[in-house]
């Protein structure tokens, strides 16, 4: 598979997108900038916007520019990040909290900052449960979204579809399991 670097990773400040970089919002997933255009404000003035098409769904987006970091707007993942996802995919899942509710919090509280780690090691833990003790419905609609919004990042950055990035996750969460069970 053939890793494509779109943008630098970068550290702080607010990035700077253009028209056909490849960008991930936290919430959506993954998408193209498609346009920059200016739009007219109720109380007067302007304000400049990025208009994203989504990869994986049929909803364009709009962000606007002065916003991108506080939106937690960034680049598709680059080589050095895919390894470090792939990396928390594969590794031994955190131990479960107690009941759903609390789990649910717990989630929540770990994906506010957008960072795509923190996703893949959600997505981890919940296929894991999922595996060893099943689901409960809301869990797995959970699963399944964080499953999707992972997978429209990992498409990108692997110039994949999203059906072979979704099995490019479960391959490498299932890898954890046989290098446990190859351990003497």
């Amino acid at each position: 598979m053939e890793i494509i670097a779109v943008q630098p990773e970068s550290g702080e400040g607010s990035p700077r997108f253009d028209v056909g970089d490849l960008v991930v919002h936290p919430h959506h997933g993954a998408g193209r900038v498609v346009s920059r255009r200016r739009r007219r404000l109720l109380g007067g003035g302007e304000r400049g916007y990025l208009e994203i098409d989504l990869v994986d769904s049929p909803l364009k987006i709009m962000v606007p520019c002065e916003s991108t970091a506080a939106v937690g707007l960034r680049a598709v993942a680059g080589p050095r990040r895919l390894a470090r996802i792939v990396a928390v995919l594969e590794a031994e899942p955190d131990a479960a909290l107690g009941n759903w509710s609390a789990r649910q919090r717990h989630y929540r509280e770990r994906l506010k900052g957008g960072d795509v780690l923190e996703l893949a090691s959600i997505v981890r833990d919940l296929a894991v449960h999922a595996t060893e003790s099943g689901l409960s419905a809301r869990e797995d609609d959970l699963y399944q979204r964080l499953r999707r919004l992972l997978a429209s990042e990992l498409a990108c950055a692997l110039g994949v579809d999203a059906q072979h990035a979704v099995e490019y996750i479960d391959e490498h969460v299932a890898s954890r399991g046989r290098a446990r069970a190859a351990s003497p």
